[in-house]
């Protein structure tokens, strides 16, 4: 009977993939955003020109859908789209039109990183088997982790599941594995460094040097193992520039409706409604978010934190305080919040990173997402009156509505960050001691 009884809740977390899986695939072939259009012709250049590709990723050239729109990731996300393009490599994409093909094979490593994450979260949720359900259910049914991996098309969890899993492996004392995969992330997406360096402070807590170093060196043998045939090619400058200049300057956040920065936000509204120049408050958010990370990493180190809460709480400051934040930003964060909810001892914690984790979801029922199913060719309009019914559909609403959103965010942020090491903190008995694996 008890075998019985646990294959039933292992069947439960099908029942729950199955819907998960089959709306992320149902939308991918359907939707598309200017993302989906301009990785097509990344993955082509890279077809074209090999280990070479940086010095043409600046996206200047005919192929490109979108003119200057370059790419600005480490290569395993070069390395997957080109996997992707492989599985559809008779496909096309124009800023009109995108094949079905291309649209599924580029979103299909997405949406499997999506299920891993709910995955990793039910082998890492602790108590019962209903428990671990509940919290891969709130990851796998997200509308937020739904709308970027199948229906716009960003690929930030792939980032996410890496993080994921290296913050799990880590507090399972698997720290090879923990690193290993701590690379991975970083090389998926740059800004998944701040959390994990917050991770790797609190883990200096209880390494010597000597362990600790080699954990360091397999995160950066990872990094050299994707970076070096890339820099053979004589490609530096653009390898760094790639990897290291920021995807768009510091100025004003336009549309308002894709701009999830409170003070960018904030400031750029303030620019628009009352005319007040305010660019020149813009670049002090740097500088002001780099103190803050680096406060959070020797808090982290000195109060006894979990490696989640630690993670959470250096990529909420990025979240709060940096003057660019786009949407797929949030992924990064959202199961971490619910590892974070799923693992503390505090009520009063656990509703707040539940509240946090759901809270990205709001802003799909601020915009038409529909948008997206109409904006390349093919389109599909039909799609339109589903959304209806479920209120996918707004448009149209004025910029103060998604300014609020914004500083809402960025609000929570901070005070789940200020609450954590004034009050959430385990002052020893919910944290772990790592240990050393025997490799």
């Amino acid at each position: 009977m008890p075998d019985i009884i646990n294959k039933l809740r292992h069947l439960a977390l099908g029942l729950v993939l199955a819907p998960a899986a089959f709306f992320r695939f149902w939308a991918a072939p359907l939707s598309a955003g200017p993302d989906v259009s301009q990785f097509w012709a990344f993955a082509r250049v890279f077809q074209l020109h090999g280990l070479d590709f940086y010095r043409y990723a600046d996206g200047t050239a005919a192929i490109f859908p979108f003119k200057g729109w370059g790419f600005v990731y480490p290569p395993v996300w070069l390395l997957t789209s080109r996997l992707s393009l492989m599985a559809a490599p008779l496909s096309s994409a124009t800023n009109i039109m995108v094949d079905t093909s291309w649209r599924l094979a580029m979103k299909t490593p997405i949406i499997a990183a999506d299920l891993a994450i709910g995955c990793l979260l039910y082998w890492a949720v602790p108590g019962s088997k209903a428990r671990k359900l509940l919290f891969a259910s709130l990851w796998l049914l997200h509308p937020t982790a739904w709308y970027e991996s199948a229906v716009f098309g960003q690929f930030d969890a792939i980032a996410a599941a890496f993080l994921l899993a290296s913050i799990i492996l880590l507090a399972k004392n698997k720290d090879w594995l923990a690193f290993l995969f701590a690379g991975l992330a970083v090389m998926t997406k740059q800004h998944t460094l701040i959390p994990i360096a917050v991770m790797v402070v609190i883990a200096a807590r209880q390494m010597d040097w000597q362990w600790l170093s080699k954990n360091l060196a397999i995160l950066a043998g990872v990094v050299l193992l994707f970076s070096i045939p890339f820099l053979l090619t004589g490609n530096f400058s653009a390898y760094a520039e790639s990897l290291f200049l920021p995807g768009k300057a510091v100025g004003y956040q336009y549309p308002l409706v894709y701009a999830f920065s409170g003070s960018g936000a904030l400031l750029t509204y303030l620019h628009d409604v009352f005319g007040w120049e305010t660019s020149g408050i813009l670049p002090f958010t740097v500088p002001v978010m780099v103190l803050a990370i680096l406060a959070v990493a020797v808090l982290s180190y000195r109060k006894t934190i979990t490696l989640a809460q630690g993670a959470l709480a250096g990529y909420l400051v990025f979240i709060a305080l940096s003057y660019q934040v786009n949407y797929q930003y949030l992924i990064i964060f959202i199961p971490i919040a619910l590892l974070v909810a799923a693992q503390t001892r505090y009520r009063s914690e656990r509703i707040f990173a539940i509240v946090l984790a759901l809270l990205p979801a709001v802003w799909l029922w601020l915009f038409d997402v529909s948008f997206w199913f109409n904006y390349l060719e093919p389109t599909n309009p039909w799609v339109r009156a589903i959304f209806d019914h479920i209120g996918l559909t707004h448009r149209g609403l004025p910029d103060y509505a998604f300014v609020s959103f914004a500083l809402v965010l960025m609000a929570l942020s901070l005070a789940y960050v200020v609450c954590l090491f004034l009050r959430w903190r385990d002052k020893g008995e919910g944290v772990k001691p790592l240990q050393p694996t025997l490799s």
